[in-house]
């Protein structure tokens, strides 16, 4: 039996039992910050509430769900986190945002909060098995070291590269993401050239970090798929390819389209399902200590060979032989 298929048959015989187990009288609130509208968002809200009807929470009947939209300024973040937690839900579920999480986090020490974290060096959480706090989701990384790996990876692509731009939100790159690509860089004696995003970050502000690229003559890409980059996946690589840029990104998808030479990331197909699953427990009382923060199992390294070669790259053998997926 292929592996969706075995997990589509065990989401359906945990199905029956899950709605018997449902408080019968009880109406649950759950809170989403920020409810963001694009292709991936879309995607994961869809798997997301599908999962959550299979544990038997139905929208309008005894789930209800208030959904904020974060369109302004980190600085509004305080008076965000503020209302979303004076509204009292059950359970506050959060995307892969560190700032806003830890906003939310100085809030409220009680209600739940099941977020994604793109590494335990985020400081969100410092205890993976059992989390202090009242935070608790999916960790995405084995560690801040990836910036290192990703670097080694996109060297070993373009052994030319000495001046690598690395995109981020402004939070994370005045962060644990930015101090360690730094310190990988001078390590590796590379230029690592940092390009600050805002969260409020939209298609013109992606172009003109371009453009900065370019003015400082950088010559490869690190992208990582932290809050915001992730909305606009799509774009960094289409800018990427536009300016030839050499690039590495967190994902795998892009590369199997060709709108990206390298990817390395977790192999995490399910990970909203996991999301639904961890706010199920939360929402019927497991304690967050109790709930240990979903890793994943493996990590995938896709090259696309027609992309890298547009690009300028001449992937050395023993980069493929390494690679999970590659694509001709």
């Amino acid at each position: 039996m292929r592996r969706r298929d075995l997990l589509a048959a065990l989401l359906a015989t945990t199905t029956v039992s899950a709605l018997r187990a449902a408080e019968p009288n009880r109406v649950y609130r759950l809170a989403l910050c920020p409810a963001l509208d694009d292709p991936m968002s879309n995607y994961v809200w869809s798997a997301f509430f599908g999962r959550l009807r299979q544990l038997g929470y139905l929208e309008g009947k005894n789930l209800i769900v208030d959904r904020y939209r974060v369109e302004v300024g980190a600085d509004r973040y305080a008076e965000i986190a503020r209302k979303v937690v004076d509204a009292k839900p059950d359970v506050i579920a959060i995307p892969l945002n560190h700032q806003l999480a830890a906003q939310v986090a100085n809030v409220t020490s009680t209600i739940p909060i099941a977020t994604h974290i793109g590494s335990v060096d985020s400081g969100l959480v410092r205890n993976i098995n059992r989390p202090e706090g009242n935070i608790t989701g999916i960790l995405w990384d084995a560690g801040i070291e990836m910036q290192g790996k990703h670097l080694d990876l996109l060297r070993q692509a373009v052994p030319s590269a000495s001046r690598v731009a690395y995109l981020s939100g402004r939070y994370d790159w005045e962060g644990a993401w930015g101090h360690a690509a730094l310190e990988v860089g001078r390590q590796s004696g590379i230029t690592i050239i940092g390009v600050p995003v805002e969260d409020t970050a939209g298609e013109t502000e992606y172009r003109q970090a371009f453009e900065t690229m370019a003015q400082q003559s950088a010559n490869a890409l690190m992208a990582n798929g932290l809050f915001p980059n992730w909305v606009y996946r799509d774009l960094i690589a289409e800018l990427a390819l536009k300016y030839r840029l050499p690039s590495i990104c967190w994902f795998p998808d892009l590369v199997e389209k060709g709108e990206a030479p390298l990817a390395y990331a977790a192999d995490y197909p399910d990970f909203p399902e996991r999301w639904a699953d961890l706010v199920d427990q939360l929402l019927k009382g497991t304690k967050v200590a109790d709930i240990p923060l979903s890793q994943p199992a493996k990590f995938i390294l896709s090259i696309n060979l027609k992309t890298a070669k547009a690009l300028g790259m001449e992937i050395p053998a023993l980069l493929l032989a390494s690679a999970d997926k590659v694509i001709e």
